[in-house]
């Protein structure tokens, strides 16, 4: 029923925050963790993993992504999915395939 990686993944995705997932700001940057590890998120990596609400599909976050960092809708929209497809991967969301 997930996707475990970004082959999967397409601008009709509508993805989701999994509920065990935790995150914290720590020194300034937003840490994610599942119940193993953590990951640090850079700023877009950020932006990206804050507007996953499971309302939103992966092309209304490239819109909001493209609007902000004023670059191409299509740019915007592959590097969310790349970046979704490791958020599935390391455990802290999941999308129906």
């Amino acid at each position: 029923m997930t996707s475990t990686g970004s082959g999967a993944l397409t601008g009709n995705t509508v993805p989701r925050r999994k509920l065990e997932a935790r995150m914290r700001k720590y020194r300034g940057v937003l840490v994610v963790a599942n119940a193993e590890e953590a990951m640090e998120l850079d700023e877009v990596a950020e932006f990206i993993f804050k507007k996953i609400d499971g309302e939103r599909s992966l092309a209304g976050i490239a819109g909001i992504l493209s609007d902000t960092y004023d670059i191409e809708t299509d740019e915007a929209l592959a590097d969310i999915i790349g970046m979704v497809g490791e958020f599935v991967e390391f455990g802290v969301v999941e999308a129906d395939a």
